[in-house]
């Protein structure tokens, strides 16, 4: 990427932080912050409104590193591709907020509203960085997966992350509502799993260029592992005590998550498929497709 290119990329982050930073201000009323926080050492130094807003820079940094590493790979052309990863990280951020009706029993829309209040911005962010063009395979056009590849990669993303979680509700290994609020904890945990793997369809393409290994693991722990994560430390950003619980988490549902991407990216029984040219496409067993 070229300088003036990096120089614009930086002005966007910056810019759609700002809105972040100012739609937070807005939605002040609907703060969930608890009303006795411990706070963080980091927290302590420079404030929660700068510690807060570095948090931010952090977190959209990572998204525009991710995305812009991975938009070539992203079905449809041009902003169409901006429109898909913003839509996907928006609704990843948004479920990811609502862990806190049944973790923390705070109310719905509270937790709604100051989701929204960080997905906004970086669906915002995502529409800006698809219109630079800093790559000449940003024109290349993917065609997204067919209607049972769909189907079955929100139902295997929806059941292995259930599973996975309860797991680890189960054992105690990290912080969960389920003996408190066991069904708002079923809730969330279904639509987490339906939504990740919402967000593998919108971002994935069947345009199979590599071992399905190699995709699920990037996607586990690339696409969805670095924007998970950019989230999910804004706990221990501005809160103490929440360090182990959120990388235990972190680390959990990235290999979770890997999984189930490994099992939607076998074989999906398509042997042989027509393409819009007429010809066939004949599965060679390795995980890739060829003419």
């Amino acid at each position: 990427m070229k300088k003036n290119q990096i120089i614009k990329v930086v002005v966007i982050i910056v810019f759609c932080v700002a809105i972040d930073i100012f739609m937070h201000i807005v939605t002040g009323p609907f703060s969930t912050m608890p009303s006795d926080p411990d706070f963080s050492f980091v927290a302590d130094i420079l404030g929660t409104e700068i510690t807060a807003s570095l948090w931010a820079l952090l977190a959209f940094s990572c998204v525009s590193f991710v995305y812009l590493r991975n938009r070539d790979e992203i079905p449809g052309k041009g902003m169409v591709k901006g429109v898909r990863y913003g839509m996907a990280i928006a609704m990843l951020w948004i479920m990811a907020m609502l862990e806190g009706v049944s973790l923390f029993g705070n109310p719905l829309i509270n937790e709604f509203v100051v989701g929204a209040s960080d997905a906004i911005p970086v669906f915002i962010l995502s529409i800006l960085l698809s219109m630079l063009k800093t790559t000449k395979n940003n024109i290349t056009q993917q065609e997204g997966f067919y209607t049972k590849e769909k189907i079955k990669a929100v139902s295997v993303f929806a059941g292995i992350f259930l599973a996975g979680r309860y797991m680890a509700y189960f054992s105690g290994i990290i912080r969960s509502g389920n003996q408190t609020r066991p069904l708002e904890t079923f809730i969330w945990t279904l639509m987490m799993g339906i939504v990740i793997g919402i967000v593998f369809v919108l971002l994935g393409n069947n345009k199979v260029k590599a071992h399905f290994m190699r995709r699920s693991v990037k996607y586990g722990y690339f696409i969805f592992g670095l924007n998970w994560a950019a989230f999910l430390l804004f706990m221990p950003f501005l809160f103490s005590g929440y360090i182990t619980d959120v990388l235990v988490r972190i680390v959990l549902d990235i290999n979770v998550v890997m999984i189930a991407s490994y099992l939607t990216l076998m074989p999906m029984g398509r042997l042989i498929s027509k393409t819009k040219f007429g010809k066939a496409d004949a599965h060679n067993g390795a995980g890739q497709y060829i003419e």
